[in-house]
């Protein structure tokens, strides 16, 4: 009975409301692609009086002025304004898609990113880990990726035709000055961060933004963890070591420590190695994070590192064993503040600080290095509309070099110094001219004191959103980095090394189910560093007269959905690039190239056993090496590259303790993964030199770990 009175009412109502008004206005409002739009307001400006469309996105409204002005919005959908009367015949609506919905067009090229929820998610953190034969290592995931190159010899990342130095990491937008262990020649090293201190990963592997400077190929940018919600301690006993971490959470903060030891001599002693190990890598590394989130919406990141190591082994070098002896350390420590201001901007302050001290003894040569960088930057990112936002910044990186080298069996004693301030200055708006177009233009200048030079970097990056999970994207830019140090520390009379960036990529799906990429390049170097000869320790002719070319296609494909429990990606990379510098004598490939290379990773998880296995198969063409005497340089190619590794991770419980039992075996077929030679002087051998092999230490490697975590809540 009461319902049949309120529908009376109502009705009642209605009528009156009819009676009482001058006229109606009908319509309809759809999408651009002329699908209807239920539930858009219909609003009369200056009122609160309207109407929602139906499922037809239809309307009817009731007006009694005689002139009126519709206010028409949608969620995800421009505003639109439209003056109605007495006259105005059947309304037929076109809404437009709002620049900053969430299915707007968003800016990937040269990138592939984890934890950015603008961009399509690549690789997560877990993905490091569970991805076989990266053995927990951040760039050994990231090579299986389209653009890199893996090397058994170095371990660092290999971007594009780029050198590895060519490439730069970044913690929270400040630069992680040394973020490998020592490199020893032909000997492959890891990165020094572990995977989980991170939230997610941004890789570009070209066309990035004028934020970044001083890399000629390639960025990595490591998001590292915001506020832990959860106080848990860590325990981890690994067939290479421990690991231990505790995590404290309070209102607004928490704070983090960890502690981690590797001593690679049990495992060395069981596997066999090309190398006579004296003392076999052993290594302490801590750990510290704080995260405190302020009542005025502020947020304070501190995040350090340190670590200290020792290593020494025997080789071969022609007819002969030279032992190798080093010792090192490094701190890294890295403190950001952000603040909200005005209204939905943000100014961000961070500095960062990498010291690093290493002796290595070879032979009778001895030589101790200590570098300090310091790096400060402040940036402001204001939206000036709903269609623009802009982000300026400046920034100074300080670096203080010192290099002294004995010859132990003479009186020979040479040191090195550098000190160079490079100053930083960039802007970089990004304006969405439609839901389907973006445009990102932007200008970077640098001056670096040491060099007395200066650089302007405009850059570029667009794209073009054909449907609905897909998108065009294109990218152009001037790049510039100091010379290595290397090369620094002989003299100052050198320039920036320069590169110039075309990208053209396709991008379709999402990584829910799946998502497809394709991207071609074009990079253009020049000043890049040349000699005549290096002999006593010294370079001459040192200047900036080399120069060199980059181009090929990545191809990357990854599909979640067609295969139930299964992840699976698969990249391909074709490279053709060729560089007249150093010594070469002429314009050739590096030693460090393979020009095809293609990876193929996948995951399948076995719910009845709470078990996830994995594989990984790399496969490249080999890489150019000289053997001296041939009249061609670097034409002859080592034999292709054929890596397949194997993991397990089962998911178990200790007591209550969540517990993870992870096995990996990198390498099963057993192949030898020879790469090139290295060209050895000898009296002996006719052509002056004789050819050593560049093999791993070790052909397999396993590894075998017990991963726990108790939750003290």
């Amino acid at each position: 009975m009461k319902l049949r009175i309120a529908i009376s009412i109502l009705l009642a109502v209605q009528t009156i409301s009819q009676l009482s008004a001058q006229y109606q206005v009908n319509g309809k409002v759809t999408a651009k692609d002329s699908a209807p739009l239920v539930g858009v307001n219909i609003t009369i400006k200056g009122t609160y009086d309207g109407t929602i469309t139906d499922t037809n996105g239809k309307f009817t409204l009731a007006l009694e002025d005689e002139q009126a002005t519709l206010l028409i919005s949608y969620i995800g959908y421009q505003t639109k304004e439209i003056e109605v009367n007495k006259k105005t015949p059947q309304l037929s609506v076109v809404l437009k898609e709002s620049v900053t919905s969430l299915n707007a067009v968003t800016i990937t090229a040269g990138t592939f990113s984890a934890g950015d929820k603008k961009r399509a998610t690549v690789l997560e953190p877990l993905d490091i880990y569970t991805t076989a034969g990266s053995l927990g290592d951040i760039n050994g995931a990231l090579k299986t990726l389209p653009g890199t190159q893996p090397a058994s010899d170095d371990g660092r990342l290999l971007v594009r035709g780029g050198e590895a130095a060519e490439t730069k990491v970044h913690v929270d937008g400040l630069l992680a000055a040394k973020p490998y262990y020592s490199k020893v020649p032909d000997l492959p090293t890891r990165g020094r961060f572990a995977p989980s201190l991170f939230s997610g990963t941004v890789f570009s592997t070209g066309g990035y933004s004028a934020e970044y400077g001083q890399a000629l190929s390639s960025i990595l940018i490591l998001e590292s963890n915001d506020i832990a919600i959860e106080e848990i301690t860590s325990l981890s006993i690994m067939s290479v070591g421990g690991e231990a971490s505790k995590t404290w959470c309070a209102p607004n903060r928490s704070t983090s420590a960890g502690v981690a030891y590797t001593n690679m001599a049990p495992y060395y002693g069981l596997a066999n190695n090309r190398l006579d190990w004296v003392k076999p890598t052993e290594a302490m590394n801590f750990n510290f994070m704080h995260r405190q989130k302020g009542k005025n919406g502020s947020l304070l990141k501190v995040f350090s590192t340190f670590d200290y190591g020792v290593q020494e082994f025997n080789t071969s070098l022609g007819n002969a064993f030279t032992n190798i002896d080093i010792e090192g350390g490094s701190a890294y420590i890295n403190m950001n503040y952000s603040l909200p201001v005005l209204q939905n901007s943000c100014l961000k302050a961070g500095l960062a600080s990498t010291i690093d001290n290493n002796r290595q003894i070879a032979g009778f040569h001895r030589t101790v290095d200590k570098e300090l960088n310091i790096e400060g930057r402040l940036s402001f990112n204001h939206p000036l509309s709903d269609a623009v936002d802009v982000k300026l910044g400046v920034s100074d990186a300080f670096t203080r070099y010192r290099q002294d080298y004995t010859q132990l069996n003479a009186s020979t004693y040479s040191n090195a110094r550098v000190d160079d301030h490079i100053a930083g200055v960039f802007i970089e708006p990004e304006i969405r001219l439609s839901a389907e177009l973006a445009v990102r233009p932007g200008l970077r200048y640098e001056y670096s004191s040491y060099l007395k030079e200066s650089s302007w970097s405009p850059r570029v990056s667009a794209a073009y959103k054909t449907g609905k999970n897909s998108q065009l994207t294109a990218a152009w830019g001037h790049f510039f980095q100091n010379p290595v140090i290397d090369y620094l520390k002989y003299t100052s009379n050198l320039e920036f090394e320069k590169a110039v960036h075309y990208l053209l990529g396709y991008q379709t799906g999402t990584l829910k189910k799946r998502l497809f990429r394709a991207e071609a390049y074009y990079k253009d170097y020049k000043q890049l560093i040349s000699y005549s000869e290096y002999s006593n320790n010294f370079y001459n002719n040192l200047a900036n007269g080399g120069h060199g070319y980059a181009k090929g296609i990545d191809i990357f494909f990854r599909d979640k959905e067609s295969f139930k429990y299964t992840d699976y990606w698969l990249s391909y990379s074709y490279i053709d690039t060729k560089r007249h510098y150093r010594n070469y004598p002429d314009a050739v490939t590096p030693s460090y190239i393979a020009e095809h290379t293609f990876s193929a990773v996948g995951k399948y998880f076995i719910g009845t056993i709470n078990t996830q296995v994995g594989a990984t198969w790399v496969m490249t063409s080999g890489r150019p090496y000289h053997k001296e005497g041939d009249t061609k340089y670097m034409s002859r190619k080592a034999p292709y590259y054929n890596d397949l590794s194997l993991n397990l991770s089962h998911l178990t419980h200790i007591g209550d303790h969540f517990t993870i039992i992870h096995f990996s075996f990198s390498n099963i077929l057993g192949r030898e993964h020879l790469v090139g030679y290295q060209n050895i002087p000898s009296a002996s051998a006719a052509s002056g030199y004789i050819q050593m092999p560049i093999l791993p230490d070790i052909k397999q490697f396993l590894f075998l770990g017990l991963f726990i975590s108790i939750n003290t809540k």
